[in-house]
C-alpha cells in the first residue's frame, strides 16, 4: 500500500488538479502577506502593483515548471530534477533545506500568526503551538483520511471568510463611498529595489502552491494538458482573489491599521509537501532511514511528522514573520534558480524528453532565472542575515552530502546509529519501516 500517492486507477484530472493547486494557493499566505507587502511598498497602488506582479513571475515560473514536470515525469519536484540532471549534491543539499528550513519555516509562520491577535508573547507562542500541535495529532493518524478531510473542513473555512472579507468590501465602497484611501493611492511609494524585492518575496510566499503538482507527477493524468491548465487557472483565480481581498481590506481599514495587523492562515498541505519531501529522499537513501516508519494500520509517517514538528518550533524562534519569509523565501528561490540552471543545461546538452512534453520558448526558462537571481541578490544586499541563514543551510546540506552520502564506505558507527534510531522510533511511535515495494507501489 501506498504511504504518500494515489493508486494508479485514480490519477488526478483537470478539474481535480484545479481545486487542489487553487486550495494550496489560496492557503499559503494570502492572511499573513498583505501586511508585510504594504509594509515594504509603501503604498496601497504600489501594493497593488506587487501582488500582480507577483502572479506575473507566478505565471511564469508555473509554465517553466510544467515544461520541467513532463519532461522528467518523477514526483518530486527539485529533488527529482535535480537529481535527474546528475547535480546529485544540490539535489541532497536543498532536500535538507526543504525538510529543515522551508516547509518547517512555513509552519512557524503560520503557528506565530495564528495566535498573533494575544499581545503576550509567551502566549501568542503557546497559542499557536497548540494549532500546530492539533495538525500534527490530525496527521498522526491518518493522511489520507482525517487529515484530508480536515483540509476539506479548513479551506470551506477559509472559502467562506474571504467571500466574508470581499462582500463586505464591496458594501462598504458601494454604499458607504470608503475609497478615500484609493486617492493619491501611491502616495509614499517605495522606491528602495531591497524593499520592492522584499515586498515581491511577500506577494511570491501567497502565490506558493503554483509547483504543488510537481510533487506527484506520477500521480496525474496527461500532465502535458493537466499541468499547465492546473496552474494556470489557480494563479489567475488567485490574482483576483487576492487583489478583491486587498481592495476589500483598504476599504475597511486605513494604512496604519492595515500595516499593524496580522491575521491567520492555517494549512496542512505544507506538512504534506515536507512529508513527501523526506519520503523522497529516504528513497534515496540521503536521509535517516527512521523517516521511513509509518504506522501499520493508518500508514501515517509518524516519524516523519514529529520531525517536522520540532523543526517547526525551532524555527519559529528564530525571528518575527518577515525575517521568517525572508530565510524561506531566499532558500526557495536559491532552489528555483539551480533548477533553472538544471533545466537550460539538459536543454543545451540535447537531452532525450519525451516527445509529448510541453516545452516552453527558450527565453522563458532564462527570464525566470534571471528573476530568481535579483530575488537573491537585491534582498541579499538589503538584509546580509538573509543571505547568511539561506546559504548556511545549503552549505550544511552539501557537507551533509558529501559526509554522509557521497562515501561509499561509510564508517561501521554511521550504520549502527541509523539501526538504532530505527528501533527507537518504533519503540517510541509505534510504527515500522516501510519496504521497497511500499515505496514503489
Amino acid at each position: 500500500m501506498p504511504v504518500h500517492t494515489t493508486e494508479e486507477s485514480n490519477k488526478i484530472g483537470v478539474y481535480e488538479a484545479i481545486a487542489y493547486c487553487l486550495g494550496d494557493i489560496v492557503g499559503s499566505g494570502i492572511f499573513v502577506s498583505p501586511t508585510a507587502i504594504l509594509r515594504h511598498s509603501g503604498s496601497v497602488g504600489l501594493s497593488l502593483c506587487i501582488w500582480i506582479g507577483g502572479a506575473l513571475i507566478a505565471v511564469i515560473g508555473a509554465l517553466v515548471y510544467v515544461e520541467l514536470g513532463t519532461c522528467i515525469r518523477k514526483s518530486g519536484c527539485d529533488f527529482a530534477y535535480l537529481t535527474h540532471a546528475k547535480w546529485h549534491p544540490l539535489a541532497v543539499a536543498f532536500l535538507w533545506v526543504s525538510v529543515s528550513l522551508t516547509y518547517p519555516t512555513i509552519l512557524a509562520i503560520q503557528t506565530l500568526t495564528f495566535g498573533k491577535d494575544y499581545w503576550l508573547d509567551t502566549l501568542k507562542r503557546l497559542i499557536g503551538f497548540m494549532a500546530l500541535g492539533l495538525l500534527v495529532f490530525i496527521n498522526m493518524f491518518s493522511l489520507s483520511k482525517f487529515a484530508g478531510r480536515f483540509q476539506v473542513v479548513v479551506t470551506i473555512s477559509k472559502l467562506c471568510v474571504i467571500s466574508i472579507i470581499i462582500c463586505t468590501g464591496i458594501y462598504y465602497i458601494l454604499f458607504k463611498g470608503r475609497t478615500e484611501v484609493f486617492e493619491n493611492s501611491f502616495k509614499n511609494s517605495s522606491t528602495d529595489a531591497g524593499n520592492i524585492a522584499l515586498a515581491l518575496y511577500a506577494s511570491l510566499f501567497a502565490y506558493n502552491g503554483w509547483d504543488i503538482l510537481n510533487f506527484g507527477t506520477e500521480e496525474i493524468e496527461n500532465p502535458r494538458r493537466t499541468l499547465p491548465v492546473a496552474a494556470l487557472c489557480g494563479i489567475g483565480i488567485a490574482a483576483v482573489v487576492y487583489v478583491a481581498m486587498n481592495v476589500a481590506y483598504f476599504s475597511v481599514m486605513t494604512v496604519d491599521e492595515f500595516v499593524a495587523s496580522d491575521a491567520v492562515a492555517v494549512s496542512i498541505l505544507w506538512a504534506n509537501l515536507a512529508i513527501r519531501y523526506l519520503f523522497a529522499g529516504a528513497k534515496k537513501n540521503v536521509v535517516p532511514s527512521m523517516v521511513k516508519c509509518v504506522h501499520e494500520e493508518s500508514m501515517s509517517p509518524r516519524a516523519a511528522i514529529i520531525v517536522e514538528l520540532f523543526a517547526a518550533v525551532s524555527i519559529s524562534f528564530m525571528g518575527d514573520l518577515d525575517h521568517l519569509i525572508g530565510y524561506m523565501s531566499f532558500a526557495m528561490w536559491m532552489q528555483r534558480a539551480c533548477s533553472q540552471c538544471a533545466l537550460l543545461y539538459m536543454r543545451f546538452m540535447d537531452w532525450p524528453f519525451p516527445k509529448d512534453a510541453f516545452r516552453t520558448p527558450i527565453f522563458l526558462p532564462i527570464i525566470f532565472l534571471i528573476i530568481c537571481v535579483c530575488l537573491l541578490v537585491v534582498p541579499a544586499r538589503n538584509d546580509p542575515h538573509i543571505a547568511i541563514y539561506g546559504g548556511s543551510a545549503v552549505g550544511a546540506g552539501l557537507l551533509i552530502y558529501f559526509i554522509f552520502v557521497y562515501p561509499n564506505c561509510k564508517p561501521s558507527i554511521f550504520h549502527q546509529i541509523n539501526e538504532s534510531s530505527v528501533i527507537a522510533t518504533q519503540l517510541a511511535l509505534n510504527v515500522v519501516p516501510t519496504t521497497d515495494s511500499d515505496e514503489e507501489a
